[in-house]
């Protein structure tokens, strides 16, 4: 099975994401990544393993989230890899991008298995659109030039995602505070009893 691991966005700026996501789909005909996976920032780009290797995934990840807290991401304006993807901009911050490279290091050391890619986490971003060509590229951008996208937001957990047929579902919320955060419930129903119960193992 495919997975990854990211950050969930929360609050105003995962609304906003949505919100953004469904409005390109829809005018330009571009990829719905409304539909196919939830507002994030990817922290480990995907990679493959079976159910015992997705448990050792999440053994690392809670060990390495017991010691850590939540920082805060400041969300500004929009950049693009080329002309295929457009993504909601992140501003530097030394202690968010610290935290996903602690992170991703603790993934790349502790599993002998995980694939390493090459400038992991060194650009924090949340895609908008992807896969397009250049006129659907020139269309969005300037559609986004018209934007206003500005979100200080807290960078409080990780998560695993896997593929289900054509869709991402989020199967783990593991949060960098030891206390459960307060948008878990209201935003990932779902999760909650799952992070709970994961706790008391």
């Amino acid at each position: 099975m495919k997975y990854f691991v990211a950050h969930l966005l929360s609050g105003e700026a995962k609304a906003y994401h949505e919100r953004l996501t469904r409005a390109l789909a829809a005018r330009y005909r571009i990829f719905p990544l409304h539909e196919k996976v939830s507002p994030h920032i990817t922290v480990k780009p995907p990679f493959e393993t079976d159910e015992e290797g997705i448990k050792e995934v999440e053994r690392v990840l809670r060990a390495c989230a017991h010691s850590e807290h939540a920082v805060s991401l400041s969300i500004k304006g929009f950049g693009h890899f080329g002309f295929r993807t457009i993504y909601l901009d992140t501003q530097k911050n030394p202690d968010a991008t610290a935290l996903v490279r602690r992170v991703i290091r603790a993934l790349n050391e502790n599993i002998s298995w995980m694939p390493k890619y090459p400038h992991e986490g060194n650009k924090l971003h949340a895609s908008v659109a992807r896969f397009m060509d250049r006129v659907q590229y020139r269309r969005v951008a300037r559609y986004v030039a018209k934007e206003t996208a500005d979100f200080k937001i807290p960078f409080d957990n990780v998560a695993i995602l896997k593929k289900e047929g054509k869709v991402w579902e989020v199967v783990s919320i593991i949060p960098f505070v030891h206390e459960e955060n307060a948008w878990l419930s209201s935003q990932y129903p779902l999760m909650r009893k799952g992070v709970s119960e994961a706790r008391k193992g």
